[in-house]
Order: C-alpha cells, then structure tokens, then sequence
C-alpha cells in the first residue's frame, strides 16, 4: 500500500517532502489526469533496470532531465549487448551529447563494416550497378531517430528513452526480427542545455496541484524559454550553416551513416493534436521525387497506428519544405525525413477547447507509438528504398542529368577568413571545392543580381564549386540564388497575402550560402573541372623583422576586427588605417589595422604579443621598417592612421529583447571577438552605472524602451557611448517621440522631400565627371538650376501614407535584397560595394542630411528598358523618391520579394550612423547576425563594436 501511495504522489508531481511541509494543503484529485493507457507493453529482460526504477517515477510520467536521461542510457549500456553508446559532441554548457546505436550483438560487431559499405553505395564515381547491387543485398536497414531539439519540447526525449529501454529490453519476437536487420540510431536529446533550462522552470514554477492551464508559467516557462540552447539559437535552423557544437558533431555523424530514414519529434501549440508527414507545397525542387513517393507509405502506416488508438492527428497542412536548413537537410542527401509535431502539453496536462484533458504521459505514448510505427515500415522497405537511393545518387552524377551543366564559384578575394570559414561548411557536407589555378574565360554566368555576363573571367585563386557531385541536390539547395517555385505556390502565396496578410511560408524565403556570407559568387552553365586543383586551406604567415616599426594585418579579413580588439584588450595601442595603403612593395586594403612602436613605448614583448594574437586567430602580420606610403598612399603619421578606443561593451536583454537576436548577438562577440563584454537585464537599466561602458547593443525587441529608458541613454551616448540598435530598437529610436534622428519610413513622409533631395546628393557625390568649364568660369550662372528643381512634384503626405500602408502588407518573410555600401566609410571596412542584406517584415529607416545612410537597398545600374525614371517628365512623383536619369534601381537577390516590398524597401537605409552630442547612435533596420551565419553584415556589427568607440565618437582624453 505504502508503495502505491508513493508512486500516485509521484505520478502528481510532488516531491516526498520533510515534516515541515503539511503547511502545504493537498491537491484535490483530479480524475482527468489518470491516464488509461500504457507505454510499455509486453514482455521484458528482467536483467536490464526498467526506467521507471532509473528515474524515481513513472515514465513519461514527469519530463526526465537531461542528466536522469544520460544517466539511464549510460546504466544500460552496461546491462544489454543490444546497444553501443557514442558520444559525438558537447554542449556549450559541457553536456554531452550521444547516439544510442541499437540492434543485435553480432549487427553491431560489423558497424564499421556496414559504414563502409554504406559510404561506398553512396559514391556512384566508384561503385558499379552490380556491386550497388550486392551492397544492397548485404545492408541492414538504417533509421536515425532524434528528438527534442527544442528544449521546451520535450516529449520526444521522453518518448526516446523508452523506445530505447523497449529495443534493448523487449522479448517479442517482433522486436528482435527487426533488430535481426537494422542499425536503429536513436538521438534521444539534441539540445540538453535548454532542456535543462525549461527542467528548472518546471521546479520553479510547480505548486502542490498539478495544473493544466497552458497560460500557466510552469507550461510557457520564462526568458529566454527552453526552446534554444546556450546561445538561444534555434538548432532545428542550422543543419547547413553550422554554427553551433550540437549541429557540427550531429552533422558528422549522420553524415557518416547516411540513414535511410531519419524522424525529427517535436511538439507544436498546446491546443493542437499531432502532425506528421509528408510535407505539403511549396517543396524545394531540388529533393529526390521518391522521397516524397515514400513519405505517403510511411505516412499511411503511421496514421494506422493512431487510427487502432483513436488518436487525432493530420499530414502536411501547415508544414512546408522549402527552406533546407532544419533536420530535413538530410533529405537532400537521400535520405527519407519525418517530421512529428505532438501538441506540448509541457507536463501535467493540459484542458482542451472541448473539455477534456491530455495528458503529457500520452503525449509521451504518442511520440513512442509513432517511432515504432516508422521502424516497422521501414523494415518491410528497405531493400526497395535503397534500390531508389541507388539511382538517386546516379541521377546526381550524370553527364546529361539535373545537375550535370552547372558550376557555382565564389570570386577570388582577400577576405580569407570568411572564405575558409565557407568552406569548412561544405566540406563538412562532403562537397568538394576546388580553386581556379589560372584565369578561367568562361561564354555566359549569371551575377548575384540576376545579370548574365558574356565572356566573363574568372580569376585565379576563385573558389569553384561543379553541382555535377555526389551531393548535387545539397549543393544546389544552398548555392543556387533562387530555389524554384512553382506557379500554383506563387498564386495561393499572393491570394493569402491580400486576402489576410497570412502566408504559406514557413521560414526565410532566401538562404543562399555566399549572400549569406557577403560574398560575391556567379553561377556558370557548365561543369568546370579545368584548370582547377582541390581546396587547401590557407596557411598564415607572419613576415617579421628585428628593426620592425609597425606591423599591419589586413582590413578585408575579417579577423581583423578581432586582432585589433584582443590586442587592445592586452594594453596594446592600435590603429586603423581608412584607405588602400602600401609598405615596401605590401599593400593593404582599406580598414587595416597597424600597430606601431611609437603608440606603445613601455611594451618590451609588443612583437611577442603582436605574434600570440595572431596565431589565436590564424591570421598572417606584416612587419614594416618603413612608415612611407608609395605614391599618394597615406603615411604612418598622417589623418588617415586613426587611434582606437577599447570597446566596453554592454547587451541589453530580458525584456521585450528578442533572445535569438539576444544571442546571436552575444554568440558573435564570443565567437569573432572573444573580449569581455556584460550582458545587462533592461529591467534594472535605471540602477545601471552605464558609464561602465562606451558601447551598448539594443538587439530587436518586441516593445519600446519606455520614456525614462530612452532619456538614460540618450544622456549616456552625448556623453560619448556609442549606442547601436537593430531591428524593431532601431525602430523604436526612430519614432517621432525617439531619441534617433533617423526616422522609419512611416515617420518621414512630412518631408518626403527633404529625404529625395538628400538621396539625390549622395548620388552625385558618387558621379565619376565633374564639368569643369562651369567650374572654372569667372562668369555667374544665370540659368543656375537646384538638384530639386528638376525633381517631380512629390506626394502629399496623406497619399504617401495610404501608399506605404498598402505596400507594407507585402513584406518578405526573409528575402536577399542588394545593398549598396558607402565605401568611404569606416563602418563598411571589409564589405563589398554590394552587400546581401536579408530583409523579412522590419522596419525601414529613413536617413537625412542630419546622418550618414552606411548602407542602403538598392543597387543602381543602367536602365536598358524604354520606360521612362521617375524623374523624366513627371510633374508628379508617385514615391517618396526619384531615380537618376537613365538608372534602374536593383533591389532584389533572391527569395519571394513581391514588386511592391521592392517599391517599399528601395533606397531606405539598412545602416545609419549619427552624431549626437559626443557620441553617436547606429541604427541596423534588421539582425547583423541573423542565425549566426549572415557573416556578411556581421561584419558591419563587428566593426561598429570595435571600432565605434574610436572613430565614431569624442575621445575621452586622460592627463
């Protein structure tokens, strides 16, 4: 008796508590949440620990943690000689993170084996029909099954560990004539540390009762949830961008083992049933057809099981497949993808619209139900879905196939870091990159902006990428400038638009690896394998001298940013140079970084710190003996030999901040910079000493700063901080009562004017002619004209009102859109005269003669069609402003941008920087940093953190 009674108090979530504790009343029983079902049926070894002994409570009961979770995987591996243990990352927290490899002991003495086989059917460069076919024969069937990647969804783990404990344990016999051929390869929880986040709001936030208000703290947890994990990334976004620990090890591992199936547990809103594949429109073109022939038998199986339950459930629906960024990548590299979607019952339970009750335990059983379903279907498949990846990956390969004529390469360029970096991204996919050993004139390729060049060359030491590979539908997927659409998916797309702003659009509609990174690649219709080597990595070198005076890295390698900042955290004094410079026969771009003897007198080890710096970031130096500029190239001694300022750097969070902008934030200055910086909670702002600091960052919010906060900041930045905002913060400084000089495009209209006449001067700053007999005549112009004079007259303020409000029902949920950089100025060191921006539903900034537009959307070029500009005899504008005579604006790059976002966003400022009092305020109108991987306009970021302090604002000057 004492031990039912034990395991009822534990069923409801109550601790067995000291004496202490009757002052506690006990919770009323609810018969709602006895849950009639069970999860582990049949017969069992009793020699392995049921979980239930492991855990202290009924499985699925309560959400395991992550260490009861390792901890009863570990304890097993132990006991049964059904599985094998392999640990294939970290977290950042240090948790570890395992593949539970699970069949028969003599399946799992040939693993290594049963790889290789599989690593050789998947090469059709090496492998015959006849020798596929035996492979065929020999291989066991290969399922990956992971759950859990969002922290707060955390069923799927739950359902994991038993599934395990069922496979290892179960003596059906239907159990082990699957294990007698298949490798099943459970990930039972791919994101640890934000489990363990939400684990702890359930502690924090129970009550004696069980609750099944999904209102309730203990069901929707607090900032910044579980759902991401150290860094409040999203992981279920980063399958080919690669920025975090969990995705690189997991990565590796699936891609060594390329399962034939590979299921992904999630849950969903909590007043939701259950999803399950396939997928409906809009699917990108470039996954293998059979995939999706194979998703309906496996769908059909799995909707059975629920159908014997009498559980609710639905296919597709809301679940896209376009963007190949989440676990689904795999499905372009063959294998079968499942997506399961139970609704989040967090763990109580909870009431549903018609009354009843579900509980988390059968959320659990769902998710178990559902594994099970999948291995059996699988099992009776396999042989037949190997024989469609066989041809799959012949497809892949031919000379008259999909991919055969098609090449992307990334233009050679001085930015090796960033370059390396991509590589390391597709090389850790299995693509294979080579470099243009000469000059390559190839007849046609096509520009990021859409252009075809004729006869275009492509320099040496270009980075050159044939789609003809073994990978070919990955390679296209992320390298191709627009993922096809079809007709239909526009069409519905463009009716739920304006039928109620709502969208089939799951995620960002552009995701293109080298806009992403900022930088500048072409696509070649045809298979380029001349004239070219296999990629190797660049090896840093360091030309130093005993009689050195400085010593220079380059400025369009991004790590410069972070040598500039380690060294200046050391003591070090450095400087900025802000043109193209050359020392004894050594140029450099602008935006370099020198360190001088002179600016550090007392540093007695100046070279040796120089040196160790360097290497910490792998990045070569330049000693010079010489400060003198060739030709009219600046001089060591000059204006153009800026000193920096140490960043003391703040983040603002909590809140109304958005904590994947939070992170990736915060993720940026560990991961490029690694300096010291705090992040501060914005609720205790006004107890801050900002003077702490002279760099502060606003990631985007979803609320203003109230009044009293935008006044402390504004007195801090005219005392000299360098304050910068992205996204809706940005928008939030740039409101009529904000503290911003730059206004959004809904507060600008007033003086539409004002804002075309300044647009209209930094284009004819940029003008390469200057009439000189007008210049040079000593007689008075009588006919002189203004820049304004030949404009239309603008709108008035209430129709460029009704206008922007139509236009705005047509932002992109995340498209490329053409920047144009002012490449004079210092925020734009390292970035190219045309930058990808990714735009989604922002703010548009509005930037004046009273501030510097960093960066703007759009690319001008020439106007080849025989409509006139806007400027050409219109006596009316029909936008806020003008184009030059004879230009067409280019504006979009990639993903669905509809006319009318392009109408909207053309020429508004991405970047603005403004003086205000000593300080300055810069103002991003999106995330710098989005997902960790737009290492493009990071950049912009880096270089405001860094060099902001020195540059932008006042000096503090120190007697």
């Amino acid at each position: 008796m004492k031990s039912i009674q034990k395991w009822f108090v534990l069923l409801l979530g109550i601790a067995v508590m000291p004496a202490y504790s009757a002052i506690l009343m006990k919770p009323i029983k609810d018969p709602d949440l006895q849950y009639k079902g069970e999860l582990l049926t049949g017969t069992y070894n009793e020699n392995i620990t049921h979980p239930d002994d492991l855990l202290g409570f009924p499985i699925g009961s309560r959400v395991a943690d992550p260490t009861q979770i390792h901890s009863a995987i570990m304890h097993w591996a132990g006991q049964s000689d059904r599985l094998q243990v392999v640990e294939y990352a970290r977290t950042h927290e240090g948790r570890p993170l395992v593949a539970v490899f699970i069949s028969t002991p003599s399946v799992l003495n040939e693993l290594d084996t049963i790889k290789q086989n599989i690593e050789q059917l998947a090469n059709p460069l090496k492998t015959s029909d006849s020798e596929a076919s035996k492979l065929i024969d020999s291989l066991p069937a290969v399922a990956w099954m992971a759950y859990s990647i969002h922290g707060n969804e955390t069923s799927g783990a739950d359902a994991a560990l038993t599934a395990i404990y069922h496979l290892i344990a179960s003596e059906d016999k239907d159990v082990e004539a699957l294990l007698d051929d298949m490798v099943v390869v459970i990930d039972p929880m791919m994101n640890p540390d934000g489990r363990a986040r939400f684990a702890k709001s359930l502690e924090q936030y129970r009550g004696t009762a069980p609750n099944v208000d999904d209102q309730s703290l203990l069901h929707r947890g607090d900032w910044p949830y579980g759902r991401t994990n150290h860094y409040f990334f999203d992981l279920n976004r980063d399958f080919f961008y690669l920025t975090q620990p969990e995705t690189v090890g997991r990565v590796e591992m699936i891609n060594d083992w390329r399962p034939q199936l590979m299921i992904d547990g999630h849950e969903m809103g909590s007043q939701d049933t259950y999803l399950m594949g396939p997928p409906r429109q809009p699917l990108n073109q470039n996954i293998d057809p059979n995939l999706q022939k194979w998703a309906k038998t496996f769908a059909r199986d799995q909707s059975s099981a629920f159908d014997k339950k009498g559980w609710r459930y639905y296919t597709g629906e809301w679940f896209e497949n376009w963007y190949p960024g989440y676990s689904n990548y795999s499905e372009y590299r063959g294998t079968m993808h499942i997506l399961y979607e139970q609704s989040r019952m967090a763990e109580d339970g909870v009431r549903r619209p018609e009354g009843t009750v579900q509980t988390y335990i059968e959320s659990v059983h769902h998710q178990f139900v559902s594994t099970l379903a999948n291995l059996k279907t699988l099992d009776k498949n396999s042989k037949a879905m190997y024989r469609d990846y066989w041809q799959g990956r012949k497809n892949n390969v031919a000379s008259k196939g999909k991919f055969a004529n098609r090449t992307y390469v990334v233009m050679a360029n001085d930015n090796v870091g960033r370059t390396s970096a991509l590589v390391s991204r597709l090389q850790a996919q299995d693509i294979n990159v080579y470099v243009a050993d000469k000059d390559i004139e190839v007849d046609r390729a096509t520009t990021q902006l859409g252009e075809v060049k004729e006869d275009l060359i492509i320099p040496k030491g270009s980075l050159v990428i044939p789609n003809r590979q073994p990978e070919a539908p990955l390679i296209a997927a992320i390298m191709e400038f627009d993922a096809g659409v079809n007709d239909a998916v526009l069409l519905e797309e463009r009716q739920k638009t304006l039928r109620d702003g709502s969208s089939l659009m799951y995620d960002t509609t552009a995701w293109n690896l080298t806009m992403m990174y900022g930088l500048e690649s072409v696509t070649v219709p045809e298979n380029i394998t001349r004239n070219v080597s296999p990629y190797s990595p660049n090896t840093p070198s360091h030309a130093f001298v005993d009689n050195a005076i400085a010593w220079i890295v380059d400025g369009a390698d991004d790590r410069s940013v972070a040598f500039a900042a380690r060294l200046m955290e050391r003591g070090v004094h450095v400087r900025y140079i802000d043109r193209d410079s050359e020392f004894q026969d050594t140029t450099f771009n602008r935006g370099s970084i020198a360190v001088t003897v002179t600016d550090n007198p007392n540093k007695k080890d100046l070279a040796q710190t120089i040196k160790q710096t360097a290497d910490e970031l792998k990045i070569s130096v330049t000693a010079t003996t010489s400060g003198f500029g060739e030709g009219d190239l600046p001089e060591w001694g000059g204006k153009h030999f800026d000193l920096l300022t140490q960043p003391q750097i703040a983040i603002l969070s909590h809140g109304n901040f958005a904590s994947y902008d939070v992170g990736a934030t915060w993720y940026s200055l560990d991961t490029h910079l690694g300096i010291r910086h705090s992040q501060i909670d914005v609720n205790s702002l006004n107890r801050t000493d900002l003077r702490r600091y002279n760099v502060i960052i606003l990631p985007t919010s979803y609320g203003a700063l109230d009044k009293q906060k935008q006044t402390l900041l504004d007195e801090w930045v005219k005392n000299g901080g360098t304050l910068i905002a992205h996204g809706r913060s940005a928008a939030a400084l740039a409101n009529k009562d904000g503290i911003a000089k730059v206004k959004t495009i809904e507060n600008s209209f007033e003086k539409a004017l004002d804002y075309d006449i300044s647009l209209t001067r930094e284009y004819m700053a940029g003008e390469d002619k200057v009439d000189r007999k007008a210049a040079m005549s000593h007689t008075l112009d009588a006919d002189y004209t203004f820049p304004w004079d030949d404009l239309p007259k603008p709108l008035k303020e209430d129709e460029l009102t009704r206008r922007d409000k139509w236009l705005s029902h047509f932002m992109p949920s995340g498209a490329m859109v053409a920047g144009r950089t002012d490449q004079q100025h210092w925020l734009t060191a390292g970035t190219p005269e045309v930058l990808p921006l990714l735009y989604s539903n922002q703010p548009l900034l509005m930037s004046a003669d009273n501030s510097e537009a960093v960066v703007r959307a759009g690319v001008f070029g020439p106007n080849d069609s025989k409509k006139k500009t806007a400027g050409e005899s219109k006596k009316t504008a029909d936008r806020w402003f003008t184009l030059p005579e004879n230009k067409a604006l280019n504006v979009r790059m990639s993903g669905l941008l509809w006319p009318e976002a392009q109408q909207r966003i053309a020429n508004t400022a991405y970047l603005t920087r403004e003086r205000s009092g000593k300080g300055q305020i810069i103002l991003f109108s999106g995330q710098p940093n989005f997902r960790g991987a737009a290492l493009g306009t990071n950049r912009l970021l880096l270089n405001a953190i860094v060099y902001g302090p020195g540059l932008g604002s006042q000096k503090h000057v120190s007697l």
